[in-house]
């Protein structure tokens, strides 16, 4: 790939305060994007460019075991912004603004009025299920007695290591017992949820609302190939446009991954597995 930087091992030694974007760097990203380019500019378009889908496949095997190579994309904005909102959202994951999932308790709504029992992780938390058995993406059930309802699947399109953030949520906020030294890990007992047990709710809405928010950002980002910007025009695509162009439809077989016309990006948007039959 041409249009690349190859990114150095940091000097040992380094000052603690360090910005780890070199004068050599903030010079190539100037020459190729105008004098207005900042070292802060380059941490956000980092962010942005290494949650893009193709950067990630065209580095899949090397990101194992080689440094990354870091594309000069066509669009220095639209990755800045982009990287800009996802640290925002991942950085600030604590105090976003909570998802609107309805929280049910014993079948009925609820916004913390229930007693601290209501609220309290009984052992494991799961996901609701279907008249058919299968899993219900859209409901998590904390304990036996609450539920939070309308989680959107798009949700579930964003992970982190292979599983989701609310997966993370499921795997980590659970009952624990180490039979061998009778250490019981109860999250229940946390700091931040301990006097107010309603806040795990809000946890757990906050991380939808990161999820969600994260797949819309990516899903938006363009191309990071350079010169290959001009071979499509981001529109303005909607989840409800994606839902109805995958609908009923079969992956696109050898694809490429490269959009290049209009009906190509049709074709390309049905092979996206956004709401998968096992959710």
């Amino acid at each position: 790939m041409t249009d690349t930087l190859e990114l150095p091992l940091p000097g040992v030694g380094a000052p603690a305060d360090s910005d780890n974007i070199s004068d050599w760097a903030l010079e190539q990203f100037q020459d190729r994007y105008g004098p207005d380019i900042t070292k802060d500019g380059i941490w956000e378009y980092l962010y942005g460019v290494m949650h893009c889908p193709d950067w990630r496949m065209d580095y899949e095997h090397d990101l194992q075991r080689n440094l990354p190579r870091v594309p000069l994309a066509d669009d220095f904005e639209a990755f800045r912004s982009g990287g800009r909102k996802l640290l925002d959202l991942h950085t600030g994951y604590e105090t976003v603004e909570e998802w609107p999932a309805q929280c049910r308790v014993d079948g009925k709504p609820d916004e913390g009025g229930a007693d601290d029992s209501a609220y309290r992780i009984e052992g494991r938390m799961r996901w609701g299920r279907h008249p058919d058995g299968s899993k219900d993406h859209s409901v998590l059930e904390v304990n036996s007695r609450c539920r939070l309802v309308g989680i959107p699947l798009e949700s579930h399109d964003y992970t982190v290591s292979g599983r989701t953030p609310l997966q993370w949520a499921i795997d980590s906020l659970r009952l624990k017992h180490d039979k061998g030294s009778g250490i019981l890990d109860d999250p229940n007992g946390w700091r931040d949820w301990a006097d107010e047990p309603f806040n795990l709710i809000r946890h757990l809405r906050r991380l939808i609302r990161v999820s969600y928010e994260s797949t819309e950002i990516i899903a938006w980002l363009p191309t990071s190939r350079p010169g290959e910007a001009h071979l499509y025009e981001r529109g303005p695509i909607t989840w409800d446009v994606i839902r109805e162009s995958i609908e009923d439809a079969a992956p696109l077989p050898d694809s490429t991954g490269i959009i290049y016309t209009d009906e190509e990006f049709d074709e390309h948007l049905r092979s996206q597995p956004y709401i998968g039959a096992s959710r």
